[in-house]
């Protein structure tokens, strides 16, 4: 089965409206951080929602999947759905992930996400991926780094 690359083109399987210059700037003041400018790119297209290429292969972990991106939510105004980085403000600090984290994704809810990493920084995160541990692991979670950068953790996204 071949694997076809993100390349720049084609990466929303389903758009939503896209974000505004405003909406990312009052995100960015509200979590003290600057988002990738790939990150921003994309959210200017589509402010989250389903993407074509779903799939990253992690060291140790095999081939993981990304099904969707989220978006800006600023208000987290709908109560029916998660679909933005600010609906799950709540449930990072219920599962004991670090509180410098920008969510991605749920692979698998609430077993495994990617994320933004801002633990040691305010710009330029690394793309990471949690994963919970069993019992017998210490902690809830343990984290492995996908990419150093968004730009590069979007060059390692594929569908077969």
């Amino acid at each position: 089965m071949s694997k076809k690359f993100y390349n720049g083109e084609d990466f929303w399987e389903e758009k939503e409206l896209p974000a505004s210059d405003e909406i990312v700037k009052k995100a960015e003041l509200k979590l003290g951080i600057k988002l990738p400018e790939e990150y921003i790119e994309l959210l200017k297209e589509s402010n989250g929602g389903t993407i074509h290429f779903t799939n990253v292969f992690i060291n140790p972990y095999g081939e993981c999947e990304i099904p969707y991106l989220l978006g800006i939510d600023l208000e987290n105004t709908n109560e029916d759905e998660n679909d933005g980085i600010f609906s799950f403000v709540e449930d990072i600090k219920e599962y004991s992930l670090p509180e410098n984290i920008v969510l991605l994704a749920w692979e698998v809810y609430p077993h495994s996400c990617f994320a933004l990493d801002y633990t040691n920084c305010t710009e330029n995160p690394a793309v990471v991926y949690f994963y919970e541990n069993y019992p017998e692991d210490n902690g809830p979670y343990s984290k492995t780094i996908v990419a150093p950068t968004f730009k590069e953790f979007l060059s390692l996204l594929y569908q077969h």
